[in-house]
Parts: structure tokens; sequence; C-alpha cells
């Protein structure tokens, strides 16, 4: 299994690219990375549960959202 900063790797570097231009160029550091990995994750879990708990009536809504967001 990849680490969390792996498998959001993609993700991270837009944030970072994102942050960097909003901080006059200053970096994330590993702990802010490995904080948003962690909210990826955790938000891509909770999505997950909820869609599968449910029968999911506006999953076409979210379905951009979090192709998006979390892949």
């Amino acid at each position: 299994m990849a680490t969390l900063l792996e498998q959001y790797k993609n993700r991270i570097a837009v944030a970072e690219s994102v942050y960097s231009k909003a901080h006059e160029g200053s970096k994330l550091d590993s702990n802010k990375k490995l904080t948003l990995a962690t909210v990826l994750n955790n938000t891509n879990k909770f999505l997950t549960e909820a869609f599968d708990a449910s029968s999911g009536t506006q999953r076409s809504d979210l379905g951009l959202y979090k192709k998006f967001t979390l892949r």
C-alpha cells in the first residue's frame, strides 16, 4: 500500500504551487503536506462511506467533485 504522500502526490503538488504563489515563494513543510494528505484521505473515506450507506440520489452531482478532489 502506498503512503498517503505517495497516494496524493499530484494534489499536494497543486496545493504547493498555489501556496507558493500566495506566500511569496515559500514551500509547504512536511507536516503541512502530511496534514493535507490526511484531510484528502479522510474526505475520500467519508464520501465513500456516505455513498455506501445510502442510495446516493445525488451521487452524480458529487461525482466530478470527488474525481477532481480525490484522484
